[in-house]
């Protein structure tokens, strides 16, 4: 496996009870939090904006593994790429300053105005060439291709 340490991955998910007013979210785009290395201390960290607040966590190996693997269970998606340095920080208004997605913003260099969800942040970060680390979608979001009907006999 490779070595992640200068890089950050991205998870997004919908957990099993959403809160209510995240009813018009993407399925599985409810929820962003983003996980890194530090080599110094030979750990990762965990970052998530919870109901207003920052939450950081230090986290072992095998917690770091329990957090990927529960982001596949909810069938989850999780993006493996770089801080972009942006030294232009313009302020937000105060309708972003505290969803998850304007924290995971802030911590990714991502100076976007026009970001309100989850699945805005994922379309944005794919432009930003971040790579598709874990993908536990379901059918992708596509329909099922329906299968060919049988021919008649006798022909």
């Amino acid at each position: 496996m490779e070595r992640i340490r200068t890089k950050w991955l991205v998870f997004f998910y919908t957990p099993f009870n959403p809160p209510w007013y995240t009813k018009w979210r993407k399925r599985g785009f409810t929820h962003v939090g983003a996980m890194t290395f530090n080599a110094e201390h030979k750990c990762w960290v965990m970052v998530e904006g919870l109901y207003g607040s920052l939450n950081v966590e230090i986290l072992s190996k095998e917690e770091s593994e329990k957090v990927l693997s529960y982001v596949k269970r909810l069938h989850g998606v999780v993006l493996k790429g770089d801080k972009n340095e942006n030294p232009n920080f313009r302020g937000e208004w105060w309708v972003k300053e505290h969803s998850c997605v304007s924290y995971m913003q802030r911590l990714l260099g991502l100076r976007k105005f026009f970001i309100f969800t989850p699945y805005q942040l994922f379309c944005a970060l794919r432009k930003m060439n971040f790579t598709i680390f874990v993908d536990a979608r379901i059918n992708m979001a596509k329909k099922p291709k329906p299968k060919p009907k049988p021919k008649p006999k006798g022909y």
